[in-house]
């Protein structure tokens, strides 16, 4: 069925190819799609930091991975670092704790995000689903970038950089407001409670970071960095997280219509593994993925508009710097 559906035959068990030796950073890790990505990353080989915001939720996870692959208990595979993806400074700790303890990192997988929420401003003054979703993608990456370009200088590199989004960036205006932090705060231009309301804020958030992968690539490729940048849509999941922020229909529609979480899985294990995406790095470089591994277009008008994209970037270099410095002066 999902052959037909996706025209695309993926399977993680026999599709991802051995990973010793490379270590992999992914944050929100411990449950859902991110789970599932770490459990077949470590099954391959791979050493895995599971970034996540709570210790005990993150060791039980590590716990109970090593209790479904025995393979990998006591090989060095699993460890956790704390961080809170809403505050921008504990995002800048994470990452550089992650220097202190890695000499590489071959590949940081964005999979964290905060679902349809109600309006809410973060104690650096930014709205929670922009602090999550977006802003701590760009804090993170640009706080890991030094390392992830010296990785990809050492022969045989293949470094990645993938963030998950989801199809449903096409919410929200067809435009969205990027010149400042006051425009992204209002950037569906409508704090209601709404169900669509919402959605918008989501889908706001998940087109900006489309919009980030794909001018972060341009600009990796013009310094000739071999770094491939992947945004990608997972699927349509019923996670457990929706059934607290959706209207019952909407859970109850993608519970069982939906893909499951380790189907949800396979298009970031493509984005983050795939030697396909490897021998054919120009094809798939700066692309937005579907299941699994479909290279298309994004739905939104200005997705890959590279004007717009150019506005976000220099935008948020003002933004993250902004914030930062408000939240050491607070620290």
């Amino acid at each position: 069925m999902l052959e037909s559906l996706f025209g695309i035959s993926y399977n993680p068990s026999r599709d991802v190819p051995n990973q010793t030796g490379k270590v992999f950073f992914i944050t929100g890790a411990y449950s859902g799609i991110g789970y599932a990505t770490t459990k077949e990353l470590a099954r391959h080989g791979a050493k895995v930091y599971l970034a996540c915001r709570t210790e005990d939720r993150a060791l039980a996870a590590i716990t109970k991975l090593e209790e479904e692959v025995p393979d990998i208990k006591g090989k060095d595979r699993l460890h956790f670092i704390q961080v809170d993806m809403s505050n921008m400074r504990s995002v800048k700790r994470a990452a550089e704790e992650f220097i202190q303890k890695e000499r590489r990192l071959d590949v940081l997988l964005h999979n964290a995000g905060r679902l349809t929420s109600a309006y809410e401003m973060s104690e650096e003054g930014v709205e929670l689903t922009m602090a999550v979703n977006y802003l701590s993608v760009f804090v993170l990456t640009q706080s890991l970038l030094p390392l992830l370009k010296a990785t990809a200088a050492e022969p045989d590199a293949d470094v990645r950089v993938a963030v998950v989004s989801s199809m449903a960036h096409r919410f929200g205006p067809a435009r969205l407001k990027l010149d400042s932090l006051e425009a992204w705060n209002d950037y569906a231009g409508n704090r209601s409670e709404s169900y669509k309301a919402k959605c918008d804020r989501y889908g706001a958030s998940k087109r900006m970071e489309i919009m980030w992968a794909f001018y972060l690539q341009k600009l990796l490729d013009e310094e000739n960095v071999p770094i491939t940048v992947i945004s990608l849509h997972p699927g349509v999941i019923g996670t457990d997280g929706l059934q607290h922020n959706s209207p019952f229909w909407a859970y109850w529609f993608m519970k069982y219509f939906g893909v499951t979480e380790e189907q949800g899985a396979f298009t970031s294990l493509f984005a983050t593994t795939s030697s396909t995406l490897k021998s054919q790095r120009n094809k798939y470089k700066g692309k937005y993925l579907e299941p699994f591994g479909k290279i298309t277009t994004p739905a939104a008008v200005d997705a890959h508009d590279e004007k717009s994209s150019k506005l976000l970037y220099d935008t948020s270099v003002k933004v993250a710097e902004q914030v930062l410095s408000r939240s050491a002066g607070t620290s």
